[in-house]
C-alpha cells in the first residue's frame, strides 16, 4: 500500500507541472526549478512557446521536472519526446550535461533543441553542439553597461549590483554595469560608488533583502538585482526604504513599482525565431552569441520612470554599442579575478570614476 501511495504522488507531481494545449505535442519546454512564473529565463521562453503555439495551431506543453539534476532533466526531455515533441526548449546552464547526454543518442536525432545561455556537457566538460542543437549566449555586459550608463545620466550617484551565483553571464551583467556607470560619470564629471556583491544564489532569502535594505540604509539609491528569483528580495528591500532597483533578464516593471528599467537579454524572441526556424525549414544547430547587432539584448522600451534619461539618449548609446565604438570589457580579460571587479587588472585601470566596494 505504501509503494502504491508513493507511485500516486510522483505521478501527481509530473502531472501538476505538465500544462499547454489540449493539442498533441509539437512544441515542449522544461522547466528548470523556477517555473514559468519565475519572471526570467523560463517565463519568457514559455511565452514564446505559448504564443507560437497559439496563433499557429500547435500543440505546445511544459513539463517540470520532478527532481532538478541531470537525471530529472533528462529524464522529462524524454518524456517530451515521447509525447510527441518536435521541438524542446531548454532555459538555462542546469541543462548542459542533460543536453550533453542526449545529443548523443540516435534516437532523438529528428528533434530540434533550443537551448538558451548554455552549450552542452560531458561531466562539465564543454562539447560541440550536434547540427539538431541551437544555443544562444549572449553579450550580457552590453545590457548591463546601458543600464549603469542610464542610472548615472539619470542622476544617480551611489549604486548597487547584487549578482547571484558568479558565473560569467552574471559578472558580465555586473562588469558592463560598471562600465556603464562609468562612462556616464565621466560625461558628467561626476565620481560614482558602487556597492557590489554575489549572493551565491538564484533563490530569494531574507539574508537577501537584509543586505539590500543595509545598502539601501546605507545611502545607495538604486541596485541592479542580476539572478533569477533574488529580484523579490532586492525589490521588497527596495519598497520598504522606498528606494528604487533594475531588473534583469526580461521587463520587471510590473513586478514592483521600484523598477526603474530592466537589463534584457531577449530570451522570448530567441526562442521564437528558432520554433519560426524549424516550421520553414530554416535551423541551424550551434552555438551562437545574440547581442546588440542583433537586437537580442537592450533596456526595457518603457522610459516613464526615468526622471531625465530619455528614449534618445539611450538610442544614440545603444547605436555606439551596436557599431562596436563602445569597448566593453568582460570576464574573460582577467578571469583570475573571479568576479571581483577590485582584481581585474584591465576594468579596474578603466574605472576612472567609480569607486567598487567589494563584499564577498
Amino acid at each position: 500500500m505504501k509503494k502504491l501511495i508513493a507511485s500516486l504522488m510522483v505521478l501527481s507531481m509530473v502531472l501538476v507541472g505538465c500544462s499547454g494545449s489540449n493539442k498533441k505535442t509539437e512544441i515542449a519546454l522544461i522547466t528548470d526549478s523556477g517555473g514559468i512564473n519565475d519572471k526570467s529565463f523560463n517565463q519568457s521562453a514559455w511565452e514564446a512557446v505559448k504564443e507560437y503555439g497559439e496563433k499557429n495551431d500547435k500543440g505546445y506543453k511544459y513539463y517540470k521536472p520532478a527532481s532538478f539534476d541531470d537525471e530529472g532533466y533528462k529524464k522529462q526531455i524524454k518524456s517530451a519526446v515521447k509525447n510527441g515533441a518536435k521541438i524542446v526548449v531548454l532555459p538555462g546552464y542546469k541543462f548542459a550535461n542533460a543536453m550533453g547526454d542526449i545529443q548523443e543518442d540516435k534516437t532523438y536525432k529528428d528533434v530540434k533543441f533550443v537551448c538558451i545561455d548554455f552549450t552542452p556537457t560531458k561531466k562539465d566538460a564543454a562539447v560541440d553542439p550536434a547540427e539538431n542543437v541551437y544555443c544562444a549566449s549572449y553579450k550580457e555586459q552590453q545590457p548591463g553597461y546601458l543600464a549603469g550608463y542610464a542610472a548615472v545620466k539619470d542622476g544617480y550617484t551611489k549604486l548597487g549590483f547584487m549578482g547571484g551565483i558568479s558565473l560569467p553571464a552574471v559578472i558580465n551583467y555586473g562588469y558592463g554595469y560598471l562600465q556603464g556607470a562609468n562612462d556616464a560619470a565621466k560625461e558628467l564629471n561626476k565620481k560614482i560608488t558602487v556597492n557590489y556583491t554575489y549572493t551565491g544564489t538564484f533563490v530569494e532569502s531574507p539574508s537577501i533583502k537584509t543586505q539590500a535594505t543595509a545598502w539601501y540604509n546605507g545611502g545607495t539609491e538604486i541596485i541592479f538585482s542580476c539572478g533569477g528569483q533574488i529580484c523579490n528580495s532586492v525589490f521588497a528591500a527596495a519598497e520598504d526604504t522606498k528606494k528604487l532597483s533594475i531588473g534583469v533578464d526580461s521587463d520587471q516593471k510590473d513586478d514592483s513599482k521600484t523598477v526603474v528599467t530592466s537589463a534584457l537579454k531577449n530570451v522570448k524572441q530567441t526562442v521564437a525565431d528558432q520554433i519560426t526556424a524549424v516550421y520553414d525549414n530554416k535551423f541551424k544547430g550551434g552555438a551562437y552569441v545574440l547581442d546588440a547587432s542583433g537586437s537580442y539584448i537592450g533596456l526595457s522600451s518603457d522610459f516613464s520612470r526615468f526622471k531625465t534619461f530619455k528614449k534618445a539618449d539611450y538610442e544614440a548609446e545603444y547605436a555606439k554599442i551596436k557599431d562596436g565604438t563602445t569597448k566593453i570589457l568582460t570576464h574573460s580579460d582577467d578571469e583570475s579575478a573571479k568576479g571581483n571587479p577590485n582584481k581585474t587588472v584591465k576594468l579596474k585601470a578603466a574605472l576612472t570614476n567609480v569607486t567598487v566596494k567589494f563584499e564577498g
